[in-house]
């Protein structure tokens, strides 16, 4: 059921916007912290250890203003400005036309011929043939020194890929691509170029793109020798056999670090992907030496139809076209935590299970019996829970609840909502319930002048 099926998705990211919206305070439980990205098993709170609904929300209320403390929109200032500057001064209105030819020439020297060809007729009777080309894209091939010189891009011969340019105040900065490591090719898309149009027919070269993709990537700027940004990726693609990526075989791990000069931190650890087995990763947020944010996810995959990752690029591709029946995602699990004292954890049984029950009950919204029934087995698919400072006592549950959406020409029309279930039996019927303006408002007014200084920062600097 669609509809459901966003609600009970909006259910988590409500809980979770609130608390990132959202130091201490409350009772806390008993029994030891566990990290960020590790799976708990729920343990059932004895009365001493459970928090009342309105402690839970004191504590919820204290975190929220302590993110929200920790993360102000002035923190992104000058490296807004910086990059506004580098938009407005070197952007379209900058001359790119030798960048352009250089890219160009790149392109037109790694294209080469099969020496073959291909007829095609649409339903519509239209003619067209496609010329046969591979291209190999290789980092190790895109260099040179770009520096900006009065109001255009003057190129001199270099190992590596730089663009040198004056900020605002008249400081040189730099940006520079560097790779390192093996090379995998990959085939990432074909390219159709339109070429000509003679005797009813249209004629096209078919390019067969290959990527090189290094093992090591590095992208930074630096402002007056001083570093700005820098983000680093690794890649690991040894079990690829041949160029084609086959999501029912091949397997990837990927892990990226972006880091900000004014002590933000953003890494992605280990995004791995093994075909019919399994895909996690975990997301890092910190500032300073103080982790702001994390979140985990993981689940075991079976049943993955053969495709070819570049069979997604096509404007043909057509999912129906792949057997999909038993595709599945088994016991997916995503856990968020925030600052430490926050944890959202949830975990589904089988994830084609869950997505039958909510399209069942969709397709039963005026039958009342079978809709509750519906809901009640996606319930018993899931498992979603609010646990605080790292320990394994879940304080609340969310589900999702029936209830009586509208009445209309003579019909009931069902539909649910979650509800957050507490240890003694009490329950909130909505979300927006539990956080509603009257708990939660110095939150929520914070919230909204935090929303609005980065809404100022944003409309002040860029041009939609």
């Amino acid at each position: 059921m669609i509809k459901a099926l966003l609600k009970y998705r909006v259910l988590a990211c409500a809980v979770c916007l609130i608390v990132c919206a959202s130091s201490c305070g409350g009772d806390s439980p008993a029994d030891e912290p566990n990290q960020p990205v590790d799976p708990v098993t729920p343990v059932t709170p004895t009365t001493d250890q459970a928090m009342t609904p309105d402690e839970q929300k004191n504590y919820l209320e204290q975190v929220a203003l302590e993110f929200m403390e920790l993360t102000p929109s002035s923190d992104f200032m000058r490296i807004s400005d910086l990059g506004c500057f580098i938009r407005d001064t070197y952007g379209d209105r900058y001359d790119w036309d030798e960048v352009g030819d250089w890219a160009r020439g790149l392109w037109e020297t790694s294209r080469s011929s099969l020496g073959s060809y291909s007829q095609e007729t649409s339903r519509w009777g239209y003619n067209y043939v496609f010329y046969d080309y591979t291209a190999l894209l290789l980092a190790s091939n895109f260099t040179g020194h770009f520096t900006a010189r009065n109001g255009y891009w003057q190129r001199t011969d270099a190992s590596d890929l730089q663009f040198l340019f004056n900020d605002q105040a008249g400081a040189q900065c730099v940006v520079k691509l560097t790779t390192s490591g093996s090379i995998k090719k990959v085939h990432a898309f074909n390219l159709d170029e339109y070429k000509e149009y003679r005797g009813g027919t249209e004629y096209y070269d078919r390019v067969q793109c290959t990527v090189g993709v290094p093992e090591n990537i590095e992208v930074t700027l630096t402002q007056g020798g001083n570093l700005v940004v820098k983000t680093t990726v690794k890649v690991d693609l040894n079990s690829l056999s041949g160029e084609e990526f086959d999501i029912s075989r091949s397997a990837f791990n990927v892990s990226s670090t972006t880091e900000l000069n004014n002590g933000y931190r953003f890494a992605l650890s280990q995004a791995v992907y093994k075909a019919n087995n399994q895909v996690s990763l975990t997301l890092v947020m910190s500032k300073g030496s103080r982790t702001l944010a994390t979140m985990a996810f993981s689940s075991d995959l079976s049943g993955i139809p053969a495709c070819n990752a570049s069979a997604f690029a096509s404007e043909d591709f057509d999912i129906d076209n792949y057997n999909t029946d038993a595709a599945n995602a088994n016991a997916p699990f995503v856990k968020l935590d925030i600052l430490g004292k926050v944890q959202i954890q949830g975990r589904v049984t089988d994830a084609r299970k869950l997505a039958d029950n909510l399209e069942l009950a969709d397709e039963n919204s005026t039958n009342e019996y079978a809709f509750k029934d519906a809901i009640a087995h996606t319930n018993e698919q899931t498992d979603l829970n609010l646990f605080y400072n790292g320990t394994a006592t879940k304080q609340a549950t969310i589900k999702l609840e029936p209830f009586v959406e509208d009445y209309w020409n003579g019909r009931t029309y069902w539909d649910a909502e979650p509800v957050i279930v507490f240890f003694d039996g009490s329950s909130y019927s909505t979300v927006e319930a539990f956080f509603n303006e009257t708990s939660f408002k110095r939150t929520i007014d914070t919230f909204k002048r935090l929303s609005n200084s980065y809404a100022a920062l944003i409309d002040e600097h860029i041009n939609w």
